[in-house]
């Protein structure tokens, strides 16, 4: 069973530079879990209108980033959504779709031993 996950990670600096282990801060919320991709690409994209609401298109980026099923590389789902050629934000932002699957772990277990056994041996084939 698979479901989909919409997440934003937030990422800011709050402090001069030095006073903390790391160079930003990170907050991450959950938009919601979907049962497809279709309901989580609506979501996705309510809240990606919330930022265009607030801030404004960068002038060097003609058009919107936007969750979909073939807006990615070849074709594929566009499950990644950034700030950092769309919007001009004060903060980075990652706007994600991420599968979520559910399954047995004793199953898992034996199909990932099944593929490294079959991989062991065409390279000993070689």
């Amino acid at each position: 069973m698979t479901k989909e996950l919409v997440t934003i990670e937030f990422r800011y600096n709050d402090a001069p530079k030095g006073d903390y282990d790391s160079d930003y801060k990170s907050k991450k919320i959950t938009i919601g879990v979907f049962d497809t991709l279709d309901e989580a690409i609506i979501a996705g994209n309510k809240a990606l209108e919330v930022f265009e609401q607030r801030f404004k298109l960068n002038p060097n980026y003609n058009r919107k980033e936007r969750f979909s099923k073939n807006g990615g590389c070849f074709g594929e789902p566009q499950r990644l959504i950034s700030a950092l050629g769309y919007l001009k934000t004060p903060f980075d932002f990652y706007a994600k779709i991420t599968k979520l699957t559910y399954a047995d772990v004793h199953k898992t277990i034996n199909e990932v031993l099944e593929a490294v056994k079959r991989y062991k041996n065409h390279e000993n084939s070689l």
